[in-house]
């Protein structure tokens, strides 16, 4: 009896030990797993919020089924499918990644110029690349992208590679050498990096003009890069089939398919890096970490920003990327005119780092002025969207910056003069001018065709021409101009005032200040 009850305690004690064990074993996995990803360590296996199912349905919500991999240069396009029954999970940081194997048509295979050069077919089973779509969500901001990686290893990385398989996103061998590729979800070229040994070596853009330009210069991992840049070429390998039917004597109508290998090469631009070191340490890749000093870096994804001209200048927080994509292509055309790239320039210039509210609307015509919502001044354009208006109203914007709020709205028919004339001087100058809309309303419009006529007095810097005086000048605007805007709506009772007293040249010192540099 006696030892039953001393054996009842040792047993009680011996199982809290080991509860406590447990318990210990538990909050010190939690404690080691925090401290990973502190110290910003690859954590692989269950992502704490992006699963594969979770990245699954909002890939499916946001994104086609089948992806495309297609050059600007070739037009060729690689046609991939996802499987997710093969995705996997892991984090770092504040990223947590999915990564997805792409099934591609005809079993393409990507390889570099060397690699094409010196393979033989039974070295076939060690050509392979990596192409994966790539799901990444910023755990800080809740923001989650995706885009396709593919990782094309050289011939002697491939002979020798046990584990290619093993790069990925957030990891890449410390012996890695080959390109790493970035595509967005439609198909275009976003950047890319070439290894040597772990390290990174050069960098990929789309092998174009706006390739080069984009890569002119790179900001990364604390240096400015000053690229020295030269075309290369991946040869992209596929099988194209072509289905027949047959008729088999013992068993009937059959179907089958002859197929043929297929090589097409993609041409791209690379980039040999130059590193001058910038005092202020800044770390490149929104998306992830790109450290590739000592090896075993991953990430290195950069989306260009979307409308960065567009932002630098206006704002709009309700404002959809399409529409946003919509005024960059329009400041893209005008900053092909000498004018409007000084005009734009000057718009940066004296907002001094501050925007302005832009806003498309209904309506066919577009306005610059006072929001009556917040009381904020801003850009309106009508649904016809078009870069002649979108110069009117931000010459409208660069005229009120450069007036004393009294003086510009006792001047509010001397500044629509000059808008309206830099308006004409810019659809003048497009190649689609001749013949357009535009130009038979310049011909049959009384106040347009007074904005032409204007051009016979005044030169496209705003300067007089040969012969022509001030006052010459004064009564042209008085007698001819003036009261074809007044018929027109732009009167006294609508707000429009001329100022006849201010001399007469000034009506056009912000065309010559906008066109100082233009011949």
């Amino acid at each position: 009896m006696k030892t039953k009850r001393i054996k009842r305690p040792v047993c009680y004690l011996v199982g809290l030990l080991a509860f406590g064990l447990i318990l210990y074993s538990c909050l010190q996995d939690e404690t080691d797993l925090d401290s990973q990803e502190t110290t910003g360590n690859i954590i692989k296996g269950k992502n704490r919020e992006l699963s594969i199912d979770m990245a699954r349905s909002w890939y499916e919500a946001h994104q086609t089924p089948v992806v495309t991999t297609r050059s600007v240069v070739t037009h060729f396009e690689l046609m991939t499918k996802l499987h997710w029954k093969k995705g996997y999970e892991n984090r770092k940081g504040k990223f947590e990644v999915v990564e997805v194997p792409l099934l591609t048509r005809g079993g393409a295979v990507l390889m570099d110029s060397e690699t094409m050069e010196k393979y033989k077919e039974t070295e076939r089973g060690k050509i392979r690349n990596i192409s994966r779509m790539v799901i990444i969500k910023n755990l800080e901001t809740g923001e989650i992208i995706n885009f396709v990686m593919h990782i094309v290893g050289t011939y002697d990385y491939l002979m020798k590679a046990k584990h290619f398989e093993n790069n990925s996103y957030l990891y890449r061998a410390p012996d890695l050498s080959g390109s790493v590729y970035f595509y967005e979800p439609e198909g275009s070229l976003v950047n890319g990096w070439q290894y040597e040994d772990g390290k990174i070596v050069a960098t990929i853009s789309q092998g174009t003009e706006e390739g080069s330009r984009m890569q002119d210069t790179i900001d990364t991992r604390g240096m400015v890069l000053k690229p020295v840049c030269h075309t290369e070429s991946v040869y992209v390998e596929h099988n194209e089939c072509n289905g027949f039917v047959y008729q088999d004597p013992e068993y009937g109508l059959g179907f089958g398919s002859e197929c043929r290998k297929v090589g097409t090469w993609e041409k791209v631009q690379v980039c040999i890096e130059e590193p001058t070191y910038e005092e202020d340490g800044n770390i490149g890749g929104q998306w992830g970490p790109n450290e590739n000093t000592g090896g075993g870096g991953g990430g290195g994804y950069q989306p260009q920003p979307i409308a960065p001209k567009a932002k630098t200048i206006f704002r709009n927080s309700s404002m959809i990327d399409e529409n946003w994509k919509v005024i960059e292509k329009m400041l893209d055309k005008i900053m092909q005119n000498c004018m409007g790239k000084g005009l734009y320039n000057g718009l940066v210039d004296v907002l001094k780092g501050k925007t302005i509210t832009i806003e498309f609307n209904s309506g066919a015509n577009g306005a610059f002025g006072k929001r009556s919502e917040d009381g904020s001044f801003g850009i309106t354009l009508g649904k016809q969207m078009e870069s002649n208006c979108l110069i009117h109203e931000m010459m409208h914007a660069f005229q009120s910056y450069r007036e004393s709020t009294s003086s510009y709205n006792e001047s509010t028919l001397n500044a629509e003069i000059e808008t309206h004339f830099v308006q004409y001087l810019y659809l003048r100058s497009l190649k689609e001018y001749s013949g357009s809309k535009w130009e038979t309303r310049d011909n049959t419009d009384t106040r347009r065709k007074s904005i032409k006529d204007l051009n016979n007095y005044i030169d496209n810097n705003g300067n007089l021409r040969a012969g022509v005086t001030e006052s010459l000048l004064n009564d042209i605007i008085k007698k001819k101009i003036t009261p074809t805007f007044e018929h027109a709506g732009y009167n006294n009772k609508k707000g429009f005032v001329y100022d006849s007293i201010r001399p007469v040249l000034d009506n056009f010192k912000n065309l010559r200040e906008i066109t100082k540099n233009c011949n």
